[in-house]
């Protein structure tokens, strides 16, 4: 198996997008327990010795996705933004949040949340993901005397917005991406008259 932080080739690069998404589809469809990794390269269209090429094995396949999908939620909510960038929550518009928009471009990934037997610690790592973009991407200058900047101030943002994205996911994402924007900003602009990049 090739080193993770090895460059790979856009051939290899590619070849695990398809094995990550065939993965994704399967749980999507009959369950995390119930997917082999037969049933993987099957439905990828590529053989097992492909496959151990990448990754050891299901559970290496499940830790590199995770980890790939919730460092892709800290960077699209902070890259962005210049370090030590000073913005007012009054200024932002919907092009000045990207989550909610990889949320929905990565919809089959975030649909997971929505299946019973789905990848183990799942629900938990969601929030755990923007609490720590959070953490360390932001610090806030609050509309009030309270400390917003506290663990458990950020704790409570980051299940909220965790709450927020899974109801979205139920109801078929039916408010578009802009509207789910719209809606967060005008939430972080009650507590927060602007914000630091860390």
């Amino acid at each position: 198996m090739k080193s993770k932080k090895e460059k790979l080739s856009p051939q290899a690069e590619r070849t695990k997008h398809h094995l990550q998404e065939a993965y994704i589809e399967l749980i999507n469809e009959k369950g995390y327990s119930h997917v082999s990794v037969t049933d993987i390269v099957q439905r990828a269209q590529y053989n097992r010795a492909t496959f151990y090429l990448y990754y050891l094995d299901k559970p290496d396949l499940t830790e590199e996705l995770l980890s790939e999908m919730f460092q892709q939620i800290k960077r699209t909510s902070t890259e962005r933004y210049e370090k030590g960038a000073d913005i007012l929550t009054s200024a932002m518009d919907a092009d000045s949040f990207e989550l909610i928009s990889f949320v929905y471009d990565n919809r089959s990934f975030f649909n997971l949340c929505l299946v019973e037997d789905t990848i183990p610690g799942l629900h938990g790592q969601l929030p755990q993901a923007i609490f720590e973009m959070l953490d360390e991407g932001f610090t806030f200058e609050g509309v009030g005397k309270g400390d917003i900047n506290s663990k458990p101030f950020k704790l409570y943002m980051a299940h909220g917005t965790a709450g927020l994205i899974l109801e979205w996911a139920k109801t078929g994402y039916e408010k578009s991406p802009k509207e789910m924007t719209d809606t967060l900003i005008s939430i972080v602009r009650s507590f927060a008259a602007a914000f630091r990049v860390n």
